[in-house]
């Protein structure tokens, strides 16, 4: 039997509004015929008038532009990038740790202390409370990943993240495994060049990343959830790759569809105001649900 391990590409922007009060203006009377200067004067006001109207903030118009540029003072902090994968294999899910720099440590020719030792990070599964120590696995690299051999993470279960590192806040996360991913039944199509299949979308799943595995390659693409419980896929390669042998189904939690789509700070390991997904300090705590199907 062979096993796949499937390593989605993730490194999640909700969208704000504010509503303001709408212009309101009187309909004209009717008039009695009038003289050629009181159409003048009836002209200019009604051009001064149409000039308020359009000074209004309406709805669809962005508002005041701010004018000062606010500055936000550097906060040390853990930037951390963990998956949760439910995949049903036990030891696949990942914490990745490091902090955040400041620009000068971006710009410098050598960055001291990158990745800080924490003191414990821990995993703990709600529904019973069961709780898994994460213990680093790359220790001579400067890039820290942390991984527990045991944990068996499961789709639909909710898990609490807690990271601890000298000199740095506590860091805590919290995901919803999506559900894991499936085929409607008997809708699964290959052809010479392309492969058609329905898949039966689950409200815990906010953006699929799918993989279709030949002999000497992989392509991979994103879809996004759409009004319906079903979503079509229709998928075309070139026939010099061979038949498809396996198809990835990867179903995003919401906080790595977030993280995943929130734009990119110029300056790496930063905080993306709009990303982050974790609470004392940057970053990404998120989780997939894994299903594979032999073509």
């Amino acid at each position: 039997m062979r096993t796949l391990n499937i390593v989605s590409s993730i490194l999640p922007n909700p969208a704000s509004s504010s509503s303001r009060a709408a212009c309101r203006g009187e309909a004209p009377r009717e008039r009695r015929p009038e003289s050629r200067d009181k159409h003048i004067s009836r002209y200019i006001s009604i051009f001064l008038s149409s000039l308020f109207v359009f000074s209004c903030d309406l709805p669809h118009q962005p508002g005041p532009m701010p004018t000062e540029i606010v500055e936000t003072e550097f906060v040390p902090g853990l930037n951390i990038l963990g998956v949760l994968r439910a995949d049903d294999q036990a030891g696949t899910s990942f914490i990745n740790v490091n902090r955040a720099l400041t620009t000068e440590e971006i710009y410098s020719d050598s960055i001291e202390n990158f990745s800080p030792v924490a003191d414990y990070v821990e995993v703990m599964s709600v529904s019973d409370s069961m709780t898994y120590y994460f213990s680093r696995s790359n220790i001579n690299m400067e890039w820290l990943d942390y991984t527990n051999n045991y944990l068996n993470a499961t789709a639909g279960e909710t898990y609490d993240l807690e990271i601890s590192a000298p000199g740095f806040p506590t860091l805590t996360g919290h995901t919803i495994i999506p559900a894991k991913p499936q085929l409607v039944a008997n809708s699964l199509l290959i052809e010479a060049d392309q492969i058609s299949f329905e898949i039966e979308h689950q409200a815990s799943a906010y953006e699929y990343k799918l993989y279709l595995f030949f002999a000497e390659s992989v392509l991979d693409r994103v879809v996004k959830p759409v009004n319906g419980d079903i979503i079509e896929v229709d998928w075309n390669f070139s026939a010099s790759n061979g038949s498809p042998l396996y198809l990835g189904l990867t179903a995003l939690d919401e906080n790595l569809t977030r993280y995943g789509n929130s734009p990119i700070s110029f300056i790496p390991n930063t905080y993306h105001p709009d990303g982050s997904t974790v609470r004392g300090g940057y970053g990404c705590f998120g989780s997939i649900a894994v299903a594979v199907v032999e073509l």
